[in-house]
């Protein structure tokens, strides 16, 4: 799969990857006066290689910083091909020290991680962290949403912000299964309130405030269909199995609405989803079929 890259304001890059299939994540460059700051890297040697070039076509400036939006491997298994001091939220760094390699090989046996090195972050933050580099960057972690690390990248003087997976664009199938629903609709409603124009989504093309209602939308269709099945006896399994997507059944990856269904049970009970049953949630959901 080859990315494009798209100049989305004076100096900013998105590199942009498909139409949201699985790791197939989008990532950004921000053009300062004295060196470039790079947001994600990708899941494989090949790709990355790919995003330098590309971002080589655009400035020769040192790639000083890299901010990774959340710790999924898909985001941060090539840091180490930037030679940059990389910053994410505290609990992203968790997330990326325990990205084990071999489990997600194990999932997704088509797919070439091959050169992924796990390597976590060198500076971490608890909320808010701004970058200035002749423009500002606002880095700002919205609570739980997408997983417990998230952070999204406010850039107020060129309206533009890189969501990470807070946003999955249309038709992209959102998903929060590492995270919270609740939280994703949080989080995804203070992005729609922000001075800001274009959304790099973490998967899918380039967005407006229209598809971060759409993923808002999905979120809270998600929460009420699961919410009435629980209330009905229903276990998690049988709520997707009971469901009609409608419109959203249209919608890459569709699949997905098991691992969200199965976290929006689990925070109807108040409990966390264990490491070994998210395991066995995404095997149901990469095999999902109606």
């Amino acid at each position: 799969m080859h990315g494009k890259l798209v100049e989305v304001a004076d100096d900013v890059y998105a590199y942009i990857q498909g139409r949201g299939e699985w790791f197939a994540s989008n990532t950004g460059l921000v053009v300062g006066e004295k060196y470039a700051v790079v947001i994600d890297s990708v899941c494989s040697e090949i790709r990355a290689r790919e995003v330098i070039e590309k971002y080589r076509e655009m400035t020769n400036r040192d790639f000083k910083i890299l901010i990774n939006t959340h710790g999924h491997p898909d985001h941060v298994w090539t840091n180490h091909m930037f030679d940059a001091v990389a910053i994410a939220h505290e609990e992203a760094r968790n997330e990326t020290a325990t990205a084990f390699i071999e489990v997600y090989q194990s999932l997704f046996p088509e797919l070439d991680f091959s050169g992924a090195k796990i390597t976590p972050q060198d500076v971490t933050f608890k909320k808010n962290m701004d970058v200035h580099i002749g423009t500002g960057l606002k880095i700002v972690h919205p609570s739980v949403a997408h997983t417990k690390g998230d952070c999204y990248i406010y850039l107020p003087q060129k309206k533009v912000v890189f969501c990470g997976d807070l946003l999955f664009a249309k038709p992209c199938t959102p998903l929060a299964m590492a995270g919270s629903i609740q939280g994703s609709i949080k989080a995804l409603k203070e992005l729609l309130e922000l001075d800001a124009e274009v959304y790099v989504p973490g998967h899918g093309e380039l967005a407006g405030k229209e598809q971060v209602e759409e993923a808002i939308n999905y979120f809270e269709f998600v929460w009420e269909e699961a919410k009435k099945r629980y209330e009905k006896g229903m276990n998690w399994y049988e709520a997707v199995m009971d469901m009609d997507l409608g419109e959203y059944g249209k919608w890459g990856e569709s699949e997905r609405i098991v691992g969200n269904v199965a976290r929006a049970y689990a925070e109807i009970e108040g409990r966390e989803l264990e490491f070994a049953e998210i395991v066995d949630v995404t095997r149901k959901m990469l095999g999902f079929e109606r």
